[in-house]
């Protein structure tokens, strides 16, 4: 048992896995829009359909997928199906509210990929798959809102999220959205927030948690 495998990390700015056959067949095609971005690969293609499920049905993801982690919980001690076990902060709670909350949910606009985002989380994801540490400001200062500038031009909002430690698209956003230890629940607000429209995603590996994953949203974005 490891006692931190997951961290999430998330910083907001403003401005103005496999299927199970009962469920997977059932998700419109419309949802994976990510499927033809070639300069992702599967597993991050897979992580915008992801998150896509979840904006365009929150009810449906819950209990398609987060209801049945319940009965994975043993006090603070989680096991996710296929992984080892981890200590969380605060139990079962999180979860149960997260259900709560993505029932009470309405669906929001779907998710695009921007190129330009992409390349903003990389270049965060490939800092530090070299360098090691953990947060939004790369090695050099630079900050989520520089890096997304560098690559594009962003209007009405823009956000971040990392995940550290998670191996499958669908895991990621499942802890994304659970927010263990995260008290104001941003990575959640992240996903279900109504302002985004396009998202990018970094996956690569992280010298203290073998694996990190980088999600920029931004409300509108044009890539440079």
């Amino acid at each position: 048992m490891q006692n931190l495998i997951i961290i999430l990390l998330s910083s907001l700015f403003w401005l103005g896995s496999p299927e199970k056959p009962s469920e997977g067949k059932n998700w419109s095609e419309e949802l994976n829009t990510a499927k033809d971005a070639a300069y992702l690969d599967e597993l991050e293609q897979q992580v915008i359909h992801e998150l896509n499920k979840v904006r365009s049905d929150p009810k449906r993801y819950a209990e398609a997928y987060l209801e049945e982690l319940r009965s994975d919980f043993n006090g603070k001690l989680f096991t996710y199906p296929g992984q080892i076990t981890v200590r969380t902060q605060e139990g079962i709670s999180p979860l149960n509210e997260c259900i709560q909350v993505l029932k009470s949910t309405a669906p929001v606009a779907i998710l695009k990929p921007a190129e330009g985002l992409t390349r903003a989380s990389e270049e965060l994801a490939k800092d530090q798959q070299k360098n090691g540490g953990i947060g939004h400001i790369s090695r050099n200062g630079s900050t989520p809102q520089k890096r997304i500038e560098k690559y594009g031009e962003w209007d009405i909002c823009s956000a971040e999220d990392i995940t550290y430690g998670s191996f499958e698209a669908r895991q990621i956003v499942i802890f994304l959205l659970i927010d263990d230890g995260v008290p104001d629940r941003s990575h959640r607000k992240n996903i279900l927030n109504p302002c985004f429209r396009f998202a990018g995603v970094a996956n690569g590996k992280h010298p203290n948690y073998q694996t990190m994953c980088v999600i920029d949203y931004a409300g509108e974005y044009k890539t440079k």
